[in-house]
């Protein structure tokens, strides 16, 4: 099928096939006869393959097949809730158009109010718009959608759970003729009967895409406070599943050998995938294998294989990659994902794609330690495979060390004296892993950590943890709810003109 058999205005197709559109994908080959013909469309993904076109094709398509010069405001209108993506939509109208053009502008917070309104009253095709400023414009009377042809929201989930969908109410009550309104949404148990009571009788779209096959997917969360640690926690999983073939994904083929020499000291034989032969890179031959993001060679799964992440990788993209194999396998253990202290940033990436937080965990005897994560990684942590150095401790004079002590010169100085300094370090203590824990432990209660992880008594292991819960609530802010009863009041002066005689 091409574009040229959708129903598209036979010029702009020509545009879309400039632009680098040479066949229309799934979602597209549904999507779009239902927006030519006028009907409203509630579409079950959030991440398909060609989505951006899909709503903007056909909306274009309308619109230079209907052009229309005395009107007043805007006749579509795009609802997303990132500035980003209103920057990613402009950029595919301009590729899309070519040679063509249209009347578009876009609303979004951060700018000033007086252009915005001004752009409002203009006579606009196509408008883009986050749900936040324009809503501020509503409530103040500055914008008006009773004239709009169609209405296009490229988040719901997203705009639901920001507390924003109120303003889709408010520009559907200005409605006073029906027209076409297209919603991607992911289901949810909050989100779907909205969307369903907003679209009444509409036609439904389901695209499995990548992230709904990777949210189907159980995956667990184990906190780490190092590389040792994870060894810890590692070889309690593997004792735990010692039948069960594994697969571990590092980042770099030095840390992969580095862990298989750790687990062969703790009696598990693992192999680095790159350093097999092609024939042996499969569960059958090597029950554990390991895998290297940085060799990019991947082992063959032959279904039922547990996936453990010792390293969290750097780019959601690699973490897409590591789990491709396993989207279409019924694998029913959980994959399960070590998180050292300086991966937590990778981690909240992670979730922040997701929309959802992974299942936390813990190991009765491996707990990682209450410490605040050092953001300025001045403390840094041991190399892969070493201990960490241990600090001498303090000699003192009642020591039985031979060797002559050093004098005093700071003494009397005060509370602030070197030496006085030098006595608060915490001597070399061990820590519950059998490591050295690099310093003492942080005994100012100003700068503990102040939330606590949640247990569901019910199900025996810790629940699942909002997005950020484990940092300082200094470094991550959680979401402000909105106030559905705080306005923002637009309010200017006019500049008086004065006429010169």
């Amino acid at each position: 099928m091409s574009f040229e058999d959708l129903g598209l205005n036979k010029e702009f197709v020509t545009s879309v096939q400039a632009a680098g559109y040479e066949h229309p994908t799934e979602l597209q080959q549904q999507l779009i006869p239902c927006i030519n013909k006028g009907s409203s469309v509630l579409v079950w993904t959030q991440s398909a393959s060609g989505k951006t076109g899909s709503f903007l094709i056909p909306a274009i398509s309308y619109i230079l097949s209907n052009p229309l010069e005395e009107h007043r405001g805007a006749r579509v209108l795009i609802l997303t809730s990132r500035r980003d993506r209103v920057n990613q939509i402009t950029y595919t109208i301009k590729r899309l158009l070519g040679e063509q053009s249209i009347r578009t502008g876009f609303i979004v917070s951060g700018r000033p109010y007086q252009p915005q309104m001004r752009l409002l009253r203009r006579p606009l095709d196509l408008m883009i718009a986050t749900p936040g400023r324009l809503n501020d414009l509503v409530d103040n009377n500055k914008a008006s959608f009773n004239s709009l042809e169609m209405l296009i929201i490229d988040d719901l989930t997203a705009i639901y759970k920001k507390g924003l969908h109120p303003l889709i109410d408010k520009i559907l009550a200005q409605r006073t003729n029906p027209y076409p309104i297209i919603a991607f949404v992911r289901h949810d148990d909050q989100v779907t009967p909205y969307a369903r009571q907003m679209l009444t009788g509409a036609e439904e779209i389901t695209i499995q895409d990548e992230k709904t096959q990777l949210l189907q997917l159980k995956q667990q969360i184990y906190l780490a406070d190092d590389y040792t640690h994870k060894i810890a926690l590692m070889d309690h999983l593997l004792d735990q599943r010692q039948v069960i073939p594994t697969i571990i994904y590092t980042v770099s083929a030095k840390t992969a050998k580095s862990l298989a020499d750790s687990l062969a000291n703790h009696g598990h034989t693992a192999d680095a995938v790159h350093l097999l032969a092609e024939e042996e890179r499969n569960t059958e031959a090597c029950p554990i294998l390991i895998v290297a993001d940085q060799e990019g060679i991947q082992a063959e799964v032959n279904g039922g294989e547990r996936v453990i992440h010792f390293d969290v990788p750097e780019k959601v993209e690699h973490y897409v990659s590591r789990l491709q194999e396993f989207l279409d396998e019924p694998n029913v253990t959980p994959i399960v994902m070590l998180v050292g202290r300086q991966e937590r940033e990778q981690l909240k990436k992670i979730e922040e794609y997701l929309g959802e937080a992974f299942e936390q965990r813990t190991v009765v005897g491996l707990e990682p330690s209450n410490r605040p994560v050092n953001r300025n990684k001045t403390e840094r942590e041991p190399r892969h495979g070493a201990q960490p150095y241990a600090k001498r401790p303090p000699r003192t004079n009642g020591s039985n060390d031979s060797r002559p002590q050093r004098p005093n010169y700071n003494q009397g100085q005060g509370a602030n004296g070197q030496e006085e300094r030098r006595s608060n370090q915490t001597n070399n203590r061990k820590g519950p892993y059998g490591r050295t824990n690099g310093g003492g432990q942080n005994t100012n209660p100003a700068r503990k950590r102040t939330d606590t992880m949640r247990s569901n008594p019910a199900s025996g292991h810790d629940a699942p943890y909002a997005i950020g819960d484990w940092e300082n609530q200094t470094d991550y802010m959680p979401a402000k709810t909105a106030n559905p009863d705080k306005k923002v009041v637009i309010r200017y002066k006019e500049k008086r003109r004065t006429l010169l005689k």
